[in-house]
């Protein structure tokens, strides 16, 4: 009966997706997107069979809200051809009724296997929800059984906040990283898990947790290793604003310290950093490839806002993926994975430009890759009739800033480029995304541009190098609305 329920689920979806509207004015042409729907929290990225999947916190009945969360499933070659598939796991069992909240995958003989939270509300109770940590495998990459025992950790005593692990094997053991919410749901934290087998875990340690001062709830938390060093990157819930810093509603950003298996310790180094300066950057998760590159993608959108695409048939798209380094000093670089050259189309223009200079994209996309003198103001202004983005560089205060216009527009933080200014900048339908440098520093915000949309420097500005690419459509074109 279950097998047939879920067959006629997947009719059911294809259906929709033949049938739903979408309006493709702000829907990417690059960007990994949903065919319809909501779409926040990237979910069990991994490679399997030779495909990168990539799965994500799913509302295949609305746009306007997340609702009861599914899995929704992309399956690419090269990361930017993504193909849809059937809806991955639903909200059908009792320990995930109110929500397949996030988690993450593994290969293990063969297979594919999930891990992800269950969500339980309870309405007017105290408290109104739990989470409890749960098992789905898959011999083909497309269609998942929960396991029949889950879930697999309970975690009443860290209840009710309890969620987002990421799994991954070092030697013959598996371990597991949960966010948390504790002291009456006032501090976040990262708790540590291992296993032998995925089935049975065993907490071995609390990675870290806030003082105070990283807010009440650490969401989709990752640990891995670059450079010798471990890299706790988590989304936390609550710090409060400080200058330039912490101005969005929550933020995605790391701590990088030693770590030790035999102990299960983790020693910080560093203070929290923000990931990314943008507006819409949150929830992020990583993957190492085949090149042994680590590849982060995070949700290109906020909580809490009221976008225009909503009333267009979807909400939410993925970032470009991006290869993380890690400097001596412990800071985090970003750059676009090199597969990007696949989505790249025709040269729009090239070499020196004077003040004023301007490209019409095509599409509303393209590629912007600019060098200038690093002593200088630079000002970049991408701009349609009734939205304007002002990239710019302050050389007296050290500052690169990103301002989308209204009361809450501006974002902005430190930075001197070392020696030439560089920057590599993305547009797509309703995105902007900056690369400062060898990516030491990045904006990733969305804005909603009408008609033709162009690229101009700003009347004070000149540069070497003005570069503008066309952007081809990797992601399926999705069904016109009105």
């Amino acid at each position: 009966m279950a097998e047939i329920i879920n067959k006629l689920c997947t009719i059911i979806l294809i259906v929709r997706y033949v049938t739903a509207e979408v309006n493709e004015r702000y829907y990417p042409r690059y960007h990994l997107a949903p065919p319809h729907g909501w779409m926040n929290d990237p979910n069990g990225f991994s490679i399997y069979k030779n495909d990168y999947h990539l799965f994500y916190q799913y509302n295949p009945n609305s746009s306007l809200e997340p609702g009861i969360a599914h899995w929704g499933h992309a399956k690419s070659k090269d990361l930017f051809h993504w193909e849809h598939l059937p809806i991955a796991m639903y909200p059908d069992q009792d320990y995930d009724k109110s929500g397949v909240f996030s988690g993450s995958a593994v290969v293990d003989a063969d297979n594919l296997i999930l891990l992800y939270t269950g969500n339980v509300n309870h309405p007017g109770e105290d408290p109104d929800h739990e989470q409890h940590q749960a098992l789905a495998s898959s011999s083909d990459g497309v269609n998942f059984t929960k396991y029949s025992n889950n879930p697999v950790i309970q975690g009443e005593e860290h209840q009710p906040n309890f969620r987002d692990p990421k799994v991954w094997k070092h030697n013959d053991t598996y371990y597991m990283v949960l966010g948390n919410s504790f002291q009456n749901n006032t501090l976040g934290r990262a708790l540590l898990y291992a296993s032998k087998d995925l089935i049975s875990w065993k907490q071995v340690s609390i990675l870290d947790e806030s003082d105070g001062s990283l807010g009440y709830m650490w969401e989709c938390p990752d640990f891995f290793d670059l450079r010798g060093r471990y890299v706790l990157l988590f989304s936390p819930q609550g710090i409060k604003p400080q200058g330039d810093k912490y101005k969005n509603l929550y933020q995605t950003g790391y701590i990088v310290g030693d770590f030790d298996y035999k102990t299960n310790l983790f020693t910080p180094v560093t203070e929290f950093r923000e990931l990314d300066h943008g507006h819409d950057f949150y929830a992020t998760q990583t993957i190492v490839d085949k090149s042994h590159r680590r590849i982060m993608v995070a949700w290109f959108d906020m909580w809490e806002q009221n976008y225009p695409e909503r009333t267009d048939g979807f909400t939410g798209f993925m970032t470009i993926p991006r290869v993380l380094s890690l400097t001596r000093d412990g800071r985090l670089i970003q750059k676009p994975v090199k597969e990007i050259g696949t989505a790249r189309g025709k040269l729009l223009r090239s070499g020196k430009a004077d003040r004023g200079a301007a490209v019409t994209l095509t599409d509303k996309a393209g590629e912007i890759k600019i060098k200038a003198e690093g002593n200088k103001d630079l000002e970049v202004i991408i701009e349609a009739s009734n939205a304007t983005v002002t990239l710019s560089y302050n050389y007296t205060d050290g500052r690169v800033s990103l301002d989308r216009g209204g009361a809450d527009g501006l974002r902005r933080t430190k930075w001197r480029p070392r020696g030439k200014l560089r920057w590599l900048i993305y547009v797509d339908a309703s995105s902007v995304e900056l690369f400062c440098g060898d990516g030491e520093v990045t904006f990733s915000s969305r804005f909603f541009p009408d008609g033709p949309t162009a690229v101009r420097l700003g009347d004070e500005s000149d540069v070497q190098e003005f570069v503008v690419n066309a952007m081809k459509r990797t992601v399926l074109k999705p069904p016109k609305g009105n």
